[in-house]
């Protein structure tokens, strides 16, 4: 049994007991908020296991592979289980709960491009959502204002932040609705990922301090060929960031593909 346990490890009893005991490398996540905490699971494509009780490893497991999820295995939490573990020193207890989630994999890719060339760290996430994003660049450091339209969503991400043992601000904007909704704010880098509303472009040019940094990734035409986003309105051209802000220097400017074979933009510049 101790050979066969898997990473990706999510432990869906109370906090309470994961405390008291709990597997090495686990993550401790109740079932009772599981559906309303998706953004701290990694993406679908990477398989996880399961530990519980029997009745919560069942529902888990038809819910997360409603979800796309592979389940390796689901391991049930009796005494049996808890007394081989302890034997081959598999146990501890105490809070620390291993973060299954990451960063969206191309700010990861960029990230030290970006810190080599911003001497500041101020940030600011637009439409953060979950705030995985926002949460990756706190821990590395930045001061992150995230900003959604979802109340929820700003929730999910202080809760985030709050289980990393990071901190960061959130705001709650309608970046589509409004006279410049970003007004007065100033960053040294702009992070926007998987959003396109065109208007804000010159907003997003005055939220940049010279010398700061635009990161930006979102779909590109071609996404309908595979599924979402159809709509125009929500895929870029290609060369059309570096149209749009023209003065800028542009450390990367790519496409790239997902998993599905949808394109997406990767474009990474500094305002003179």
């Amino acid at each position: 049994m101790t050979e066969t346990i898997q990473l990706g490890l999510i432990d869906l009893r109370s906090s309470e007991e994961f405390i008291k005991q709990h597997l090495k490398a686990s993550c401790s996540l109740p079932w009772e908020r599981l559906a309303k905490s998706m953004h701290e699971l990694p993406a679908n494509h990477k398989a996880i296991s399961l530990l519980g009780e029997a009745e919560q490893l069942q529902q888990a497991e038809i819910f997360l592979s409603s979800k796309g999820y592979t389940i390796t295995q689901c391991i049930l939490a009796n005494e049996e289980f808890w007394r081989v573990m302890s034997l081959n020193n598999k146990v501890e207890s105490g809070c620390h709960t291993v973060a299954l989630w990451q960063a969206n994999p191309l700010l990861r890719e960029v990230i030290e491009l970006v810190e080599t060339n911003v001497a500041g760290r101020q940030a600011i996430d637009l439409a953060c959502g979950a705030g995985r994003d926002s949460v990756y660049l706190a821990k590395r450091g930045w001061q992150v204002t995230a900003l959604d339209y979802k109340q929820d969503a700003l929730e999910r991400c202080n809760q985030l932040a709050s289980l990393s043992q990071t901190s960061l601000t959130t705001l709650h904007k309608d970046l589509e609705n409004g006279t410049n909704p970003l007004k007065g704010i100033k960053a040294d880098l702009v992070l926007v990922m998987r959003y396109l509303h065109r208007p804000l472009f010159g907003a997003i040019d005055q939220l940049i301090k010279p010398g700061g940094a635009l990161v930006y990734s979102t779909f590109m035409d071609g996404c309908e060929k595979f599924g979402s986003p159809k709509n125009p309105n929500y895929l870029l051209k290609p060369g059309e960031l570096a149209e749009a802000f023209p003065a800028y220097k542009i450390l990367l400017d790519e496409t790239r593909k997902l998993a599905d074979g949808r394109p997406v933009a990767l474009f990474v510049a500094t305002k003179p």
